[in-house]
């Protein structure tokens, strides 16, 4: 496995983990994440988000579903369950690496779980 792959697994386990340490160590101080309905977001605000959300989740669960590389550069899918009294989290998540930490992060959240949660 190429050291770029190995960093996406390093970061979906902590999410998994709840590892927020890693989970901020991992991202590049430049990251630009972007999340269906929200946006782009900086690092720090996603680093807060994930703080104050998925890491309240009772489980955590993530599901890589593909992942390529080229050189330093990886994108990877996955499918993400989050379970919070009385609602769930679903999204599918794109990250590039760069230069051996998440340049790039996109986050398409499952419209149907967002629905059914409001």
């Amino acid at each position: 496995m190429s050291e770029a792959k190995a960093i996406v697994h390093r970061y979906v386990q902590a999410v998994i983990d709840g590892d927020l340490e890693t989970v901020e160590g991992l991202q590049h101080p430049d990251v630009q994440w972007w999340i269906l309905g929200v946006g782009d977001i900086n690092r720090d605000s996603y680093t807060a988000s994930v703080r104050d959300s998925l890491l309240t989740a009772s489980t955590r669960s993530v599901n890589v579903t593909g992942i390529t590389a080229e050189r330093d550069r990886v994108a990877y899918e996955a499918v993400s369950e989050m379970m919070f009294p009385g609602k769930v989290h679903r999204d599918v998540n794109i990250l590039i690496i760069q230069d051996g930490l998440i340049i790039e992060g996109r986050e398409y959240l499952d419209p149907r779980a967002v629905a059914e949660n409001i």
